[in-house]
């Protein structure tokens, strides 16, 4: 079996290539199944995953590294049930040093769950090329000491979202990435192409066993980085009488966006699931916002739908909480009936890894 464990920034695309690579596979025949991960319980990527058919499991309430045997147990309970030909273990945004804590304990004591171990880390290629210039991100000091510490110790290097970056900034970039990063294997994706992820999965096949160099890392400044960030999950249920909550929930949405710009609240990911009947719709927002993101999703005429929240924002758990019950009453009454439901929000814990091996 292969394992592929993915990486890389909140919002950097990794569930899009993860879903795009599941879906080629199969297509090619091919068995495959994903394991979630996230520091919350109520998961929008995994009831993505139920949308799209694919098998998966899910790690939740806390990061691979600090949940290693609850990640082997669902890389065994894949393998027992649905006997995959490959596995996408993908790592939560905010996590880092997975080489020290889960690629080396992995080969060290679950090396018979798989033939080939990849690494792979994403990065949004504007956000990257901020990274490259020197710029601040648009983040604490210590939430871009994680971004850093993903980039450093990325096996295989996927620069995402390249049809997003203007068409002059590309070649910079291409020669940047060149200059800096010659010794490191680079690859630059568009992960919505085929041709994209087709290639990805053959440079996976061909990949050399992980170097696997444990980072230097201070886990102080790591875990104050994770501190800083805000998790929200929750689920939102809206009825209307006049078939319009899906236009009732983009009001919500568009609450949501404008309250946490308005607050100067930085976005690491902000996900939505809308479910209704004959639809899954995810809906996702980063630090770079997609100004004109409602043209991507058609109206849907239902009284009824179910909105699953994930929001990772740089701001407290209580401040979160505010921000998404300002847009709850922003959409009720009148013939609108909202009600939430799950709702969860906290600071993840001190990172604590399960097994962490330095370098020999």
């Amino acid at each position: 079996m292969k394992l592929h464990i993915v990486g890389g920034f909140l919002g950097s695309g990794k569930t899009t290539a993860i879903t795009n690579a599941s879906k080629l596979l199969m297509r090619q025949g091919s068995k495959v199944a994903v394991v979630t991960n996230d520091q919350g319980k109520y998961l929008v990527d995994s009831s993505f995953m139920v949308a799209n058919h694919i098998p998966s499991a899910e790690v939740t309430n806390g990061c691979f590294c600090c949940n290693f045997n609850s990640l082997s147990s669902k890389i065994e309970l894949l393998e027992r049930e649905i006997k995959p030909e490959t596995i996408f273990a993908e790592s939560v945004g905010s996590c880092t040093d997975l080489v020290a804590t889960v690629l080396k304990p992995l080969k060290l004591l679950k090396k018979e769950l798989f033939n080939e171990l990849t690494f792979s880390v994403f990065t949004d290629c504007r956000l990257f090329s901020d990274y490259l210039h020197g710029k601040k991100l648009p983040f604490s000091n210590d939430i871009s000491y994680i971004f850093s510490k993903q980039i450093e110790e990325a096996d295989l290097l996927v620069i995402n979202k390249i049809d997003l970056m203007p068409e002059a900034d590309f070649d910079e970039l291409r020669n940047l990435v060149a200059v800096q990063f010659s010794k490191k294997k680079v690859i630059l994706q568009n992960s919505l192409d085929d041709q994209n992820i087709q290639n990805w999965l053959d440079i996976l096949s061909k990949l050399p066993d992980p170097h696997c160099i444990s980072l230097s890392i201070d886990y102080q400044t790591y875990g104050k980085g994770e501190a800083d960030l805000a998790w929200l999950d929750e689920e939102i249920n809206i009825h209307t009488e006049d078939q319009s909550a899906w236009n009732q929930a983009i009001k919500l949405i568009d609450h949501l966006i404008a309250e946490i710009k308005q607050n100067r609240v930085n976005i690491g990911h902000l996900k939505f699931m809308l479910k209704g009947e004959g639809f899954d719709e995810k809906i996702s927002f980063t630090t770079i916002a997609d100004e004109n993101w409602k043209r991507h999703f058609p109206v849907r005429n239902v009284d009824n739908l179910r909105m699953m929240v994930n929001a990772r924002i740089e701001t407290t758990p209580e401040e979160a909480r505010r921000l998404v019950r300002n847009s709850v009453f922003a959409i009720s009454g009148n013939g609108v009936l909202v009600t939430e439901s799950k709702e969860d929000a906290f600071q993840p814990g001190f990172p604590n890894p399960t097994h962490r091996i330095e370098n020999e």
